[in-house]
This record gives structure tokens, C-alpha cells and sequence, in this order.
């Protein structure tokens, strides 16, 4: 374990560890951690090589079970209590300037929620959901990443659901509980 900790602690020390979460999981009646972590890399295979090489990962002792690209961190709070991963995906909208109204009203309220402290971190990301068109460019939206203070994942998603994307179906909510957000 301390080997674990150091070459864990390397990543954290080298600036590529943004933020780590940790909740409870069980095999049979043992408990044992789960952690979440945000790694900064260009790529899923650049993920596994930077972990790769963690003693714990080398040996087979613990299973990555998903690795995804949120974009880059625009926001963070640390406290100490529960964390929800909010994502938002884009479905096909019909008008961009309406989209691009309600992009710019969602992201004001995430900064708020920001400095009210309901979120944690945020994170964006581009997404094409419209192929360019003879009288249409390409459209390109973000997709919010939000870890965001809940007690459960109906409270998470209560406060998803007020972001007016969400509000008017253009987008999708996807929620997943993190845990406990660790200094790092």
C-alpha cells in the first residue's frame, strides 16, 4: 500500500490528478473504497499508460471500469460532502440561436451554483450535434460536466433539471454518485 500511495501521490504532485472522489463499495459483507479520480490526458490510452505503471494497477488488484473525456476544469470548490456526477449530452436542436441563448443562461447559473457551493468542480467539453448543412454550419455545444452537492440522486438531478437545456429537452442528463471529494 504505501508504494500505491507514493506513486499515486507522484501523479497528484506532477499536476495531472485534478480531483478525486472516494465512496463506499462492497465484495460480499467487506467494505471497501471506491475511488473516482480526474486525470488529465490526451487520450484514453494515455489514461492507462500514466496508471498503468501504479503498483496496484501492474499487479491486477483493481479493475479501471470507465474512462471518458469530460473536457477541461472552469470551475472548483473543495468541501467535504457527497458529490453527483452531472453530465449533460445535446440532442439534435432544431435553432441555434435559441441553443446558444440557453447556453448562455446555463452556464451563468453554473457559475452561481458555483459560488452558492452546490457544485464542486465543472468541466466542458465540445460536441458536434449537427453536421454542417448547405445553409447551416456545424453546430457545436458544450457538454457540462458538474460534480455536484447532493444528499441522493434525486436531489442531483433536481438541480440538473432547473438548466433550461434540460428544461426544454435539448439535452440528456446522466448522473453517477462519486462520494466524498478529497483534498488533494
Amino acid at each position: 500500500m504505501p508504494h500505491q500511495k507514493k506513486a499515486f501521490a507522484n501523479l497528484i504532485d506532477a499536476g495531472l490528478v485534478h480531483d478525486m472522489f472516494v465512496s463506499e463499495s462492497f465484495i460480499g459483507d467487506k467494505k471497501f473504497p471506491m475511488i473516482k479520480f480526474v486525470i488529465e490526458a490526451d487520450s484514453e490510452q494515455h489514461v492507462r499508460e500514466l496508471i498503468g505503471n501504479l503498483p496496484f494497477q501492474f499487479k491486477e488488484l483493481v479493475e479501471v471500469t470507465e474512462i471518458r473525456d469530460i473536457g477541461n476544469k472552469w470551475l472548483n470548490t473543495d468541501v467535504a460532502f457527497k458529490n453527483y456526477a452531472v453530465e449533460l449530452a445535446w440532442t439534435e436542436p432544431e435553432n441555434q440561436f435559441i441553443v446558444d441563448e440557453i447556453i448562455s443562461q446555463d452556464l451563468q447559473m453554473v457559475v452561481d451554483w458555483s459560488a452558492q457551493g452546490v457544485i464542486t468542480s465543472a468541466y466542458l467539453k465540445h460536441q458536434e450535434i449537427a453536421q454542417e448543412k448547405p445553409n447551416q454550419k456545424a453546430m457545436i455545444r458544450p457538454i457540462y460536466s458538474m460534480a455536484i452537492l447532493a444528499k441522493n440522486e434525486e436531489q442531483a438531478r433536481g438541480v440538473a433539471s432547473q438548466l433550461n437545456a434540460v428544461k426544454l429537452g435539448f439535452a440528456e442528463v446522466m448522473i453517477s454518485e462519486l462520494g466524498f471529494k478529497l483534498e488533494l
